[in-house]
């Protein structure tokens, strides 16, 4: 599976909304709109729940004001879902819900329209709270509705369902795996209206972002905009992860991708699977030997992610300047730079050449399609491998 067994701390996504949602009341008196609404989804109904109370306390430090209003959906292993609220440096329970299935994309759109309506802001921020996949989706409840034991995500085509009909400034992950190339594009394919994901193109680990230091951020300069927050997370996650302990957690980053510059960047990682595949017999042993040099050090082989920068930088530092492919490795590089526009990494991330944004290269057809098979069915759903990159891959693995 693309989601490790290592634990996956919270995951953010901001929502920007100003009575712009479905059915929502809208208030009339602009004084009552505020800066900023900050959701969490907080999803620890599995092997998460022992870590809420460290973020729970977080918030609380990190407060609330006239211009940034806070809610949580939090449903927990052993305990019924509740909506909270933190009032100033406080939690406060809005409503008991029971047992919630937090797959079902019902809740996450009831929590984004709870907020448009009750506590309207020119902007949201969403924090996904769990595990994750760059396939699967944002987050995994082990707890059905009627209690029994079951797995259900929250898939990346249900998110888009629920903040349907909503402006999104910004989908900001802490989990596994979410900062994939064909993730990215799923979200720009899917007409999802946002302007920026954070999300690891990597495993993430126990401690997850800052809450308390953004939230401070943000209230002491309630008036950023979505393009600086998101900047802010990733600096705040660079600063925790800088001091230790690091344990499990020593590789892993954070990325900010503009979603505007998702389409170019696609399309230029298409153009150059093409120029590859006609004439692969010429790319392949470079294209094998960028695959290895991209790999990501935790779970790449089974997962077939690779770094997609450095794969391609690889790819291009070994061909003559001339060379056709080299030229259009040159565009993907441009591309990339406009779309991911900050990075954030633990201690020794740099050092094994993480970059910003995963994409697929499984060394091996079998790799995937049979070690990898309820990945692979998730993955063919997607749009980016279905117009084009798919086709690369089976033409370098020579099965077509």
């Amino acid at each position: 599976m693309l989601v490790s067994a290592l634990f996956a701390v919270s995951l953010f996504a901001g929502l920007s909304s100003a009575g712009n949602g479905p059915d929502t009341a809208v208030a009339s008196d602009s004084e009552t709109i505020a800066k900023w609404s900050v959701l969490v989804y907080l999803v620890a109904d599995n092997n998460l729940d022992e870590y809420t109370e460290t973020d729970l306390l977080e918030l609380e430090v990190g407060g609330s004001s006239a211009d940034v209003n806070v809610l949580i959906l939090m449903d927990k292993l052993y305990e019924p879902a509740v909506l909270m609220t933190i009032e100033d440096h406080e939690r406060v329970v809005l409503e008991e819900l029971g047992e919630l299935n937090m797959g079902d994309p019902a809740n996450l759109r009831y929590l984004v329209q709870y907020s448009d309506e009750n506590c309207p802001a020119e902007h949201m921020v969403v924090f996904f709270w769990d595990h994750g996949s760059g396939v699967h989706g944002v987050c995994v409840d082990e707890t059905m509705e009627d209690g029994t034991a079951g797995s259900d995500w929250l898939s990346h085509h249900e998110t888009m369902e629920a903040i349907d009909g909503y402006h999104v400034d910004i989908l900001a992950a802490d989990e596994c795996s979410i900062g994939q190339m064909e993730t990215m594009y799923e979200y720009y394919f899917g007409g999802a209206d946002m302007d920026y994901w954070v999300a690891s193109e990597n495993y993430i680990s126990w401690r997850g972002f800052s809450y308390d230091e953004i939230l401070l951020r943000l209230n002491e300069d309630p008036t950023m905009d979505e393009r600086t927050l998101s900047l802010v997370i990733v600096e705040e996650f660079t600063e925790l992860f800088s001091v230790p302990p690091y344990q499990s957690e020593i590789l892993t980053s954070q990325s900010v991708f503009d979603m505007s510059k998702v389409e170019a960047l696609g399309l230029a990682v298409l153009d150059m699977a093409e120029v590859l595949s006609a004439d692969i017999d010429s790319y392949r042993s470079v294209i094998q030997a960028a695959q290895m040099a991209a790999m990501n050090p935790w779970g790449a082989r089974s997962a077939g992610q690779v770094d997609m920068a450095t794969f391609v930088q690889y790819i291009m530092d070994n061909l003559d300047d001339e060379d056709p492919a080299a030229t259009a490795c040159g565009d993907v590089l441009d591309a990339f730079a406009e779309c991911m526009i900050g990075m954030g990494v633990s201690k020794n991330s740099d050092l094994y050449g993480y970059r910003g944004m995963g994409i697929l290269v499984p060394p091996s057809y079998s790799m995937y399609t049979v070690a990898s098979a309820a990945s692979y069915e998730l993955y063919m759903g997607f749009e980016f491998p279905n117009i084009g990159w798919w086709a690369f891959l089976e033409t370098y693995w020579g099965v077509v």
